[in-house]
């Protein structure tokens, strides 16, 4: 389970943008009244995916440089979301280029929890923020806080040894339980760190549209479910699909999905 817990792919765009739109704009505007950032300030986003939490700094009088390790989400980023305020460019944000204390902020949003060497990237992002600068990330919160998620994985677990080992390794993650950033972000040694919940609602047209995110998507779930043969898959989509529908006729559905978004000081 190992292997397919790293079998992501983070190259094309618009599967992102179908995987984690949904709910990616809807978390930007609540993640930078937490965070706080204030306008004309330098800022860096950290893993900036297809630039929805970029262009929301930016049109809020940030001037930002959004980095990502992905030439298709660049791509998509320019496409989608160019602004005289911003400049994406690719890059390693294990190991960042700037110097230290170029930033007045650095963030990022819905990132961390796919990074395996998180405290590498949030030590850089202390680095190169200057003291008294802002470090502020948000992430889903992986038990409980992802229920149109867990539709899936939980169904998937009763059926499959390999989703009751996804559920076991998304859920022990304890980083991303409740004050799993909070301390990791006192450790890394930034000061006066809030962390709180945030719920968005996560919409689907229909049940196609719900499991086409599932099927075609660029996370372990999608890399568990299209491993199996299509007689399990199928299984699996019949019992998930009656979850959707709850005896009521197809048609939109909203879930709710919890983030939290952790804040903290570079020490002055």
């Amino acid at each position: 389970m190992e292997a397919a817990e790293l079998r992501y792919n983070w190259a094309d765009p618009d599967a992102y943008e179908t995987f984690i739109g949904r709910w990616s704009e809807h978390l930007a505007s609540p993640f930078l009244t937490r965070a706080n950032i204030a306008p004309g300030s330098r800022v860096l986003d950290v893993a900036c995916g297809t630039g929805v939490l970029s262009k929301a700094l930016a049109e809020a009088g940030a001037h930002v440089i959004g980095v990502d390790a992905s030439e298709g989400y660049l791509e998509g980023a320019r496409r989608r979301r160019s602004h005289p305020n911003i400049a994406y460019e690719h890059g390693d944000v294990r190991h960042m280029r700037f110097d230290t204390d170029f930033f007045d902020a650095a963030v990022s949003t819905l990132a961390l929890d796919v990074i395996p060497e998180i405290e590498q990237v949030v030590a850089e992002m202390k680095r190169v923020t200057r003291p008294g600068g802002v470090v502020a990330s948000a992430v889903t919160q992986f038990l409980g806080g992802m229920p149109a998620f867990d539709l899936v994985i939980n169904t998937g677990a009763v059926l499959e040894t390999d989703f009751a080992r996804l559920r076991s390794m998304r859920a022990g993650r304890q980083l991303f339980w409740p004050n799993g950033q909070a301390t990791l972000w006192r450790k890394i040694g930034l000061v006066d760190v809030t962390e709180i919940p945030v719920v968005v609602d996560c919409e689907y047209a229909s049940f196609a549209d719900y499991w086409a995110t599932f099927t075609d998507g660029p996370g372990s779930i999608t890399s568990t479910l299209m491993a199996l043969s299509d007689d399990a898959r199928g299984s699996i989509e019949q019992h998930v699909r009656a979850g959707y529908l709850v005896g009521l006729p197809d048609g939109p559905r909203s879930f709710p999905m919890m983030f939290r978004v952790v804040r903290g000081l570079v020490p002055a």
